[in-house]
């Protein structure tokens, strides 16, 4: 594996010649007794969990004692040979049923049989009779509150006469079912004695950069770690049991709790700290130190693996891998961006289109072929002479002048980890230094990714410019003329925005999932815009449909049949006009406390929001009725659901997540489908849009215009909006192919009844812009504490 295994520790050997050797039969027994080690341990002032209950016999497991058992508890046989037989209840449902922290659920005649069976030695080690231990379910401090995910995680410390030798930390995930068992894929993170921080993690014995859905914890400092050593030694001085595993946990009053006590440790420990066990017990076999305090201090110098600190205070020089954040010192601003370090070269490098770009260096300075700059590289800072260059995907390269105060390893992390920067480094990082940190680095992604985001407005680049014009020639023609339509020219570089966006680093913490996709959709919006500009229709239908869905061919049927009713739909009498509108809106603006303002325009939508301003088309007739719908998608959906993202610092809730869009339209369908019926015209739209668009997709220019005029009895005025979105970015509505994105309205409306059985509220998808998925991983994530309470939500909700 990672080392020659014939120092690793095997079985045989551990039970032979440690277990068996060093420890008497009396330790044996006492440590297989989790009651008698407990009562034992706490007589001598070692702090333990509260027992709540003991059950010996079966007469004491009565229906009114069940009854009293308030959640939160744990449930555990005293003698039990495997994690999967403890149960952890965390509270009642609604169905009075307890719900154990895997999301079980267990009915008190379930709880009762559990409890026989522990009684009857179904779980024991040896198979005779056990006992039942009910204690107090422990509750993390709020220090380490990163690690609670799927429960809790505990401490193992390894205790060889009195020397504890190795220590890792045991991390459940969701493929653990919730234990610490290592067996079982929980994660294991090796505790750096010198340093108390975390360094390797390793899951079913391979070494992971992160753990599953808690993210990349190394270099996490644990608090009070000298008090856990002191904890496992004691323990082994008060039993005498010379070859031991501590089991640690960091509750939040009584920090630290020894859980429990084990005389047959796991030897998992020894991939866990990339090192040999054996090696370690026979360093410490003869010594002999008479306080806990030397013995602590002992592990520490002869264990201690702050390899690089080490080297430090031997060559005073820092080691660095070869690539290392950096931070440039320009124009009073601080601007820092990873590096390469190059021995093989000796002078330094940096990019032309960085300068020009991110340092904003004038054109002047540009020409000259070389530029100094103050830099800080490891707290050391100094100036650097570059030579300017086109490097590519490449910042910045060190080569041998700038690196005479470091010592390189190319071998300090893995190939697809990131270096750690000078405000990561593990002086003392505790869990709020390190949401901290988390802070910094998603506010840098979101700055970076938003910024390009807000260039790419495809809807104002693919809407003609000449609709008036057209529309006139349209209608004076009888629909003789074939539109031909006019756009403003695309002025972004799109070579470069790409670049820019592969450029943008999304490490693995909290919230990654989120901009990998945002990521993932604005490089497919660059592709879209870069296809618009060279009118090149296939590649435009490509990337329509990767940004909006595409056609289903079910839905199509749903909505043929759904318009089969239409014609008993009947035009609203009650029209309402600019003053009308303006009138009803400011109703809302007073039961919302907001200002949206009124305003109109000459474009292909009839209704648009576009921040505090709703868009009215200037000729369009509007009855109440359906004014009133039109409130419910607008305002009462996507006006409140983005003011709710504005509360937080992240402009990715607030604009929109990648296929935000999705949920965005058929949540503001559903909204506006309470105030329709099947006789209201403006019910049938979604299935109306869908069922044409299908049509275009597979049918020519002349029979998708003899469709819409059958379809809207010779109206050209909305045969002609029905043409513009259907035929928008295409010079001729008569090129072939179509506009994808009014697809989404239907294919996700359809989905709403499933996403209601599967026990979501609307409520909850008021938090912000994003899909079902981002609100998934923000429900997961510890980082952001979700309020539903702070949000503005319709009345009717």
């Amino acid at each position: 594996m990672f080392f020659k295994t014939y120092w690793l520790l095997g079985q045989n050997a551990r039970n032979l010649k440690y277990i068996k050797w060093f420890n008497s039969k009396m330790a044996r027994k006492l440590a297989d007794s989790k009651l008698q080690t407990k009562y034992f341990l706490k007589e001598r002032g070692i702090p333990v969990p509260e027992t709540l209950a003991i059950l010996k016999k079966h007469e004491e497991i009565t229906e009114e004692l069940i009854e009293k058992l308030e959640p939160p508890f744990v449930i555990k046989p005293n003698a039990g040979f495997w994690w999967k037989w403890i149960i952890v209840v965390d509270s009642l449902d609604s169905t009075w049923k307890f719900v154990a922290n895997t999301w079980e659920t267990f009915s008190k005649k379930d709880i009762r049989i559990h409890l026989l069976s522990i009684l009857d030695g179904f779980f024991s080690l040896s198979g005779s009779r056990d006992k039942v231990i009910i204690e107090k379910k422990i509750e993390i401090d709020d220090e380490v509150q990163i690690l609670w995910k799927y429960w809790l995680p505990d401490i193992r410390v390894i205790c060889f006469n009195m020397v504890p030798v190795m220590a890792m930390l045991r991390i459940p995930t969701e493929k653990s079912w919730w234990k610490a068992n290592l067996h079982s894929w929980a994660c294991a993170a090796w505790i750096d004695i010198g340093s108390w921080r975390l360094t390797y993690i390793t899951q079913h014995s391979k070494i992971v950069k992160s753990v599953p859905w808690i993210w990349d914890i190394r270099w996490l400092v644990l608090p009070n770690w000298d008090k856990m050593l002191e904890m496992a030694v004691s323990v082994q001085k008060e039993t005498w049991i010379w070859y031991l595993g501590c089991d640690i946990v960091m509750d939040e009053k009584d920090w630290p709790l020894l859980l429990e006590i084990n005389i047959r440790p796991g030897l998992e420990v020894q991939v866990a700290n990339l090192a040999r066990l054996k090696d370690r017990l026979e360093r410490v076999e003869w010594i002999n130190i008479n306080s806990v305090e030397k013995w602590v201090r002992l592990w520490k110098d002869l264990f201690s693996g702050d390899i690089d600190e080490k080297i430090k205070n031997i060559s005073g020089k820092k080691v660095l891998w070869q690539r290392e954040y950096i931070t440039l010192n320009y124009n009073d601003k601080e601007y820092k961006y990873l590096t390469e370090i190059n021995t093989g070269q000796t002078s330094s490098f940096i990019d032309k289109s960085f300068l020009e770009n991110i340092l904003k260096l004038d054109s002047e300075k540009l020409e000259n072929k070389k530029i100094r700059i103050r830099a800080d590289v490891f707290w050391i800072e100094k100036n650097i002479n570059f030579s300017i260059k086109d490097l590519g995907s490449v910042n910045m390269i060190l080569g041998l002048n700038s690196l005479r105060w470091f010592l390189i390893d190319p071998f300090k992390y893995k190939k697809w980890e990131l270096p750690f920067s000078k405000d990561e480094e593990y002086t003392k990082t505790t869990n709020s230094a390190l949401k901290k940190n988390y802070e910094k680095q998603l506010n840098k992604l979101d700055e970076e990714l938003i910024k390009i985001d807000k260039k790419l407005l495809i809807l104002k680049n693919i809407t003609p410019i000449n609709i008036s014009e057209e529309k006139k020639k349209f209608i004076d023609s009888k629909w003789e003329h074939i539109p031909e339509f006019e756009y403003r020219e695309i002025k972004l570089d799109f070579e470069e925005l790409e670049k820019q966006v592969k450029k943008i680093e999304i490490p693995d913490i909290p919230l990654s999932g989120i901009y990998n996709r945002k990521k993932e959709e604005v490089l497919n919006k660059i592709k879209f815009l870069k296809a618009v500009s060279k009118w090149n229709n296939e590649k435009q239908s490509k990337y329509s449909r990767l940004l909006f869905w595409e056609i289903i061919e079910d839905n199509v049927l749903f909505s043929k049949e759904e318009l089969v009713n239409r014609k008993n739909a009947k035009p609203e009498k009650d029209l309402l006009n600019f003053d009308d509108i303006k009138q009803y809106i400011n109703k809302f603006n007073h039961i919302y406390w907001i200002n949206i303002k009124l305003k109109k325009w000459d474009k292909a939508s009839r209704f648009v929001m576009s921040w505090d301003t709703l868009h009215y088309k200037n000729w369009a007739t509007v009855g109440k009725k359906e004014m009133r719908s039109i409130i419910a998608h607008e305002i009462e959906w996507h006006y409140l659901r983005r003011i709710n993202g504005r509360k937080l610092d992240y402009n990715i809730f607030s604009s929109w997540t990648a296929k935000y869009i999705e949920i965005d339209e058929w949540i503001a369908v559903y909204n506006q489908s309470r105030f329709l019926n099947n006789i209201d015209f403006k019910y049938y739209w979604i299935y109306e849009w869908y069922y044409l668009l299908s049509y275009a997709q597979n049918h020519s220019y002349e029979e998708l215009l003899d469709k819409l005029l059958e379809f809207y009895k010779y109206d050209f005025w909305k045969v002609f909006d029905r043409i513009v979105r259907i035929k928008r970015w295409f010079k001729k509505a008569s090129d072939e192919g179509v506009f994808y994105k009014d697809v989404v309205y239907l294919n996700w409306f359809l989905k709403i009844n499933k996403f209601l059985e599967q026990g979501w509220s609307l409520k909850e998808l008021y938090v912000w812009k994003m899909t079902i998925e981002d609100l998934e991983e923000l429900k997961e994530s510890y980082f952001i504490k979700l309020n539903f309470n702070d949000n503005k939500i319709p009345f009717f909700l």
